[in-house]
């Protein structure tokens, strides 16, 4: 029996006569891809070559202000492009979420009937402040008597004319601290 070169030997392997078949079967594949690299090669050579097409990136490049602080921004924003990328998917997912709401009748009597009636008490003590108000005015116009010292010594015994006082006297205390 004759003895086989180390060649030989690996030709007999299946691995290896598989990895052969497989390379003539994507062989035109290959070829293809290799004159494509060499066609954009080819056109690489061409630009450095061409002065005129250089200016013109060299002018274009420098137009935009590419310094060293401006690629590092750059290269910081690329780094962050996933967190960024996943907020403007939350914020989108929330975006749907208002859009699927406003389309929505159910969800818009909801949220009225909602707004409602946290708005119907603060709307409530607004008209109660107005009939006050209003009972006031009646109540001043309707009195022609003039106010006697007697009658505004009496008021400040009045618990809340003497906290009205109280509050008169702290904001002219801290408006003298402040000025």
């Amino acid at each position: 029996m004759m003895e086989m070169n180390p060649i030989q030997q690996q030709l007999q392997q299946p691995e290896t006569q598989k990895a052969i078949v497989n390379l003539l079967v994507n062989l035109p594949t290959y070829q293809k891809n290799m004159e494509t690299l060499g066609e954009w090669i080819d056109f690489g050579k061409a630009v450095l070559q061409d002065k005129q097409s250089l200016n013109q990136y060299d002018e274009l490049i420098r137009s935009y202000n590419l310094d060293l602080e401006t690629v590092e921004a750059l290269i910081s924003l690329l780094e962050k492009l996933p967190r960024l990328n996943e907020l403007f998917e939350k914020l989108d997912n929330f975006l749907e979420f208002g859009e699927a709401i406003l389309h929505d009748e159910a969800s818009l009597e909801y949220a009225a009937a909602s707004l409602k009636s946290y708005a119907d008490p603060v709307v409530e003590k607004g008209r109660q402040g107005l009939r006050i108000v209003k009972d006031i005015q009646q109540k001043a116009q309707a009195d022609s008597e003039p106010i006697k010292l007697i009658t505004i010594l009496k008021w400040l015994k009045e618990p809340s004319v003497q906290q009205g006082l109280k509050y008169v006297q702290a904001t002219l205390t801290t408006l003298n601290k402040t000025i």
